[in-house]
């Protein structure tokens, strides 16, 4: 059988931000769909992965792509802010060529699977969660090996096109069991990054653990990988990060976890057997401040952390309260105290527009971001209720004052668009607010000293220019 796996084009999600984004916003690895042609080429399938921005393509020059192709099949992998074109794809693919089977996985239809199926006729199948296994079962449901019935995780259409949606499949327990990505099918030189004290390398994402046990209402996680999280072994991750050093010449790893340093122990047995293997790579990550202590950080430092982002996501305790992020400010302020002293790169994320946020509270946060953490890169998103997550469902009951606006996929971004409004903050406010936020953090002097320093004088200049026009810029909608 001849699989194309397709990650669909996701630059646009960025709005009026999208010149800053090509310049900061780096591409990260479609990992799920790498993994996915893992397992179908380990059956002896012929597999094509594409990776769409990274490519520079368009959705009709992709499907001019599949077209060449002539494949049996057609998957794309879509979380809410793609899933618009993800969609778009496979019904122009189902135009050329009705007989191409068509599959939807990722994080939109996991958390929609009848509604994601009932809005298009050209999605036959759907994935609903972890898709290894299941992608391997529908393989044999195709070949005639298998009933679909019998396929738990699958969302499919009857002979008389009625939808069914399968029972869950239970997570995956032996990670190990899971082949390594196919990242030799794509364009990895282009993987592009800009990492301190490196320049622009070519970057990996890598990940180690799959679920997170924290509740934080605006994530959809727990959806996607429910239960406990699941950890792969030291002596597996380590294999990866050597193969992939030998294979590809890639020195610098992305960490895709969603809480990289979630159990303490395992981190430092991971610094030890980095130390006994003598492997010489740098990394970075995700992480949150009460999930850190010096220590932790000390030893990440000694085997290759570079850059750490944490999740502020905002600068009112009664509003992380509220969204369930269990942290606090002072852990927070701690945080990247202990970094700023170790020479770790650090960044934040942030959102604005949470239930119960107010002009105040937004305010709140910029002066907490601005004069109390010791951080000079931010991410300010635009709050978004995204399918799958407990905020999704308290935004259309009005929880802390919100007021949903919309249930257009397509408009679900964090940047440059506002599907809530909350109390005195309507739609327009927000977009406002998130540019004046940008604004007061990176005009600052001493970060722009420190992005000249970093990026040298020509890169801080392009930069600058790049993110003047994107902040500066009228939507288009």
């Amino acid at each position: 059988m001849k699989i194309f796996l397709v990650n669909p084009p996701f630059i646009e999600v960025y709005g009026p931000y999208r010149e800053a984004a090509k310049l900061g916003a780096q591409p990260q690895m479609p990992l799920g769909l790498a993994y996915i042609a893992a397992v179908a080429r380990d059956l002896g399938h012929d597999v094509v992965l594409l990776d769409a921005d990274v490519e520079g393509l368009s959705i009709d020059k992709v499907v001019e792509k599949v077209g060449d192709a002539k494949p049996d099949l057609v998957g794309v992998s879509a979380t809410t802010p793609i899933y618009s074109n993800g969609r778009e794809i496979l019904e122009k693919v189902k135009e050329v060529n009705g007989e191409i089977t068509t599959v939807l996985g990722g994080f939109h239809i996991t958390a929609l699977p009848k509604e994601t199926m009932e809005e298009s006729e050209a999605v036959d199948y759907g994935i609903i969660g972890e898709g290894e296994d299941t992608f391997k079962e529908l393989i044999d449901v195709l070949c005639g090996r298998k009933d679909v019935k019998d396929t738990a995780g699958l969302a499919y259409r009857d002979e008389k096109g009625r939808i069914t949606v399968n029972k869950r499949r239970k997570p995956i327990q032996n990670l190990e069991s899971v082949p390594y990505p196919a990242r030799d099918l794509l364009k990895t030189g282009r993987y592009i990054w800009g990492i301190p004290g490196k320049g622009l390398v070519p970057v990996t994402s890598i990940i180690t653990t799959r679920g997170c046990p924290f509740q934080c209402i605006f994530c959809g996680v727990d959806t996607m990988f429910p239960g406990k999280p699941r950890y792969r072994l030291v002596d597996d991750i380590l294999d990866e990060i050597e193969s992939v050093i030998s294979l590809f010449s890639i020195n610098h790893f992305m960490f895709s976890d969603d809480t990289l340093t979630l159990n303490k122990e395992r981190v430092l047995r991971f610094c030890r057997q980095v130390r006994k293997r003598g492997l010489d790579f740098t990394f970075e990550g995700y992480t949150r401040a009460d999930c850190v202590d010096k220590e932790i950080l000390q030893e990440l430092k000694s085997v290759g952390l570079l850059r750490l982002s944490f999740g502020v996501e905002s600068g009112n305790q009664k509003i992380l309260d509220a969204i369930k992020k269990g942290t606090t400010l002072g852990q927070l302020k701690r945080a990247y105290e202990w970094c700023s002293e170790l020479g770790i790169e650090s960044r934040c994320s942030l959102m604005i527009g949470h239930p119960f946020e107010t002009r105040e509270t937004v305010e709140e946060t910029l002066k907490f971001v601005t004069r109390e953490l010791k951080v000079y890169q931010a991410y300010v998103n635009i709050t978004t209720p995204y399918p799958g997550s407990e905020l999704y469902e308290l935004a259309k009951e009005g929880y802390g004052g919100l007021r949903l606006l919309t249930d257009d996929w397509s408009q679900y971004r964090r940047y440059g668009k506002a599907v809530m409004e909350m109390n005195d903050l309507d739609s327009k406010d927000l977009v406002r607010l998130q540019k004046k936020f940008y604004l007061r953090f990176y005009l600052r002097p001493h970060i722009i000293v420190y992005n000249i320093r970093r990026a040298g004088f020509k890169a801080a200049l392009v930069n600058t220019i790049g993110f003047l026009r994107s902040v500066f810029s009228r939507e288009k909608s």
